[in-house]
């Protein structure tokens, strides 16, 4: 199945609001009054990626944008659960020639914590060699020990394959979230590690670098509250209805 690889950096690349996806921050064009709110400690939540619309989201609607929330309190609230209590997924229109679409949004209840910024460079369109057949177990937690391991468990937990869009679940040793429930299509995932491709040094002197909350090895920062080993999962439950309905669960 085709899979799409991230290339994250420092900078903000050229282009309009439509074309830009990313890691932390602000969200772009995002009404105020739409700002997701923590049903469990009452926080605005955190922006976690905001990810425009493309043949590595081929689910999300052209001219939309992805946008991943979590609440970063340290109540420590259930952000890992699909339940959109203490995370959200929106779908938002992103469109490239409005006014609104040029600056972040802030809001009037500020969230507990606003992650420093990554930017997607470009996507890397790859193979994991995986059968859309193959895939459906490897999303079923039924099914999915009944696969080799060097096929369920290919990546090796390297991170550097970890974060991707499309294709089967690259799982924790753990295997298979029960939640959501099926069916389920994996739209991205995200590792607790994103490698950049700017120098050390460059990382350590960026906002990045001097977050406190944030953890720098050599070129890859670890910036989210993923319970410190986790993966992020955003998947489309309704994969066969006309529009998506994105789900995150985090799971270690």
């Amino acid at each position: 199945m085709e899979i799409w690889r991230p290339l994250w950096a420092l900078s903000r690349p050229d282009g309009s609001a439509e074309t830009l996806s990313y890691f932390g921050g602000l969200p772009t064009g995002l009404p105020a009054a739409a700002w997701p709110q923590c049903g469990e400690c009452g926080r605005a939540m955190t922006l976690l990626l905001q990810l425009a619309a493309g043949p590595w989201l081929p689910r999300i609607p052209s001219g939309h944008a992805l946008l991943v929330f979590k609440c970063e309190s340290d109540d420590v609230c259930d952000f890992w659960e699909p339940d959109e209590i203490a995370n959200r997924c929106l779908l938002l229109p992103v469109p490239a020639d409005s006014a609104e679409t040029a600056a972040p949004t802030t809001t009037g209840a500020a969230p507990a914590r606003i992650l420093p910024q990554l930017w997607v460079q470009a996507w890397a369109s790859d193979e994991d060699g995986i059968s859309a057949e193959v895939a459906d177990q490897l999303t079923d937690p039924d099914r999915f020990w009944d696969v080799p391991e060097h096929v369920s468990f290919g990546h090796w937990f390297a991170s550097e394959h970890l974060t991707k869009a499309g294709g089967a679940p690259y799982w924790t040793g753990q295997g298979p979230s029960e939640d959501p429930p099926l069916p389920r299509r994996l739209l991205v995932q995200l590792d607790n590690w994103i490698a950049v491709t700017d120098s050390a040094a460059a990382i350590v002197d960026s906002p990045a670098g001097r977050d406190p909350l944030t953890t720098v090895s050599g070129q890859s920062v670890s910036a989210a509250n993923f319970m410190s080993d986790g993966i992020a999962y955003v998947f489309d439950t309704t994969p066969d209805a006309a529009l998506p309905t994105p789900r995150l669960v985090i799971n270690r």
